[in-house]
């Protein structure tokens, strides 16, 4: 019921069915803490997971409580633990580059997608590099720099082929989109759309629950990315 709990939570927060995937988590901790099981790496994981979804849902006071859980470990691991708790250190950037960047503060933001970056090139993890430049896009688009957030973005499209994740594809992709929109090159934005959506139908294809597929496709932010592949994108610039 443990494992079970916290990698359905994971799998309905990539599905962006971020309330259910809250409860799983949540209900995955308090089992752990019942059976005292301890797995501080899978709690770590299982701790970003829910603050991911709770930034999602705009709940960002919750989300910076449970990073805050996990920091100091990250921060200073033990010797035995460096090498296991390096991803979990630059998923912990990433979300606090996150979680500042939803509450406007691009500077704060910007620092800790840089040192994702860093870590996460130092050690070729390609989700993170992905996850790093989308957000460093992300970041320079809100600060109004749109041509350098086209460049960084273009950087990010390309290295997420690379590494042939299609979660991480769509998400850039749509993000992409909204750079090119912000430059007022609309028809390349309806396409980076339109290449989102296509790989994200591909998804939901594959998944074996109507219920779970259904939930996918009609997320908040997979019907933003139908709608503006459809329209070609919003007047201004969505705000991640």
């Amino acid at each position: 019921p443990l494992q079970t709990a916290l990698a359905l939570g994971w799998l309905y927060g990539e599905l962006q069915d971020h309330e259910r995937a809250i409860d799983l988590i949540v209900q995955g901790l308090r089992i752990a803490m019942m059976q005292k099981t301890s797995d501080p790496e899978r709690e770590y994981n299982a701790r970003l997971n829910l603050a991911d979804s709770l930034i999602a849902l705009g709940r960002l006071d919750e989300a910076e409580a449970q990073l805050q859980i996990v920091e100091p470990a990250v921060r200073r691991p033990q010797v035995h633990d460096h090498h296991t708790l390096r991803q979990c250190r630059q998923h912990l950037w990433h979300s606090y580059g996150e979680l500042w960047l939803a509450r406007g503060d691009g500077e704060r933001a910007g620092g800790f997608a840089r040192a994702c970056l860093e870590l996460a090139e130092s050690s070729s993890s390609k989700k993170h590099i992905v996850n790093a430049r989308r957000l460093c896009g992300q970041i320079l688009l809100a600060q109004g720099r749109r041509n350098e957030a086209v460049a960084e973005l273009e950087t990010a499209v390309a290295l997420a082929r690379q590494a042939g994740n299609p979660p991480q594809l769509w998400k850039t992709l749509a993000v992409f989109g909204d750079a090119l929109q912000a430059q007022g090159r609309s028809d390349q934005a309806r396409q980076a759309y339109r290449e989102s959506l296509r790989i994200i139908d591909s998804i939901a294809t594959a998944l074996d629950e109507p219920s779970v597929c259904g939930a996918f496709l009609h997320a908040a932010q997979v019907d933003r990315i139908r709608q503006y592949a459809g329209q070609g994108g919003p007047e201004s610039p969505p705000q991640q």
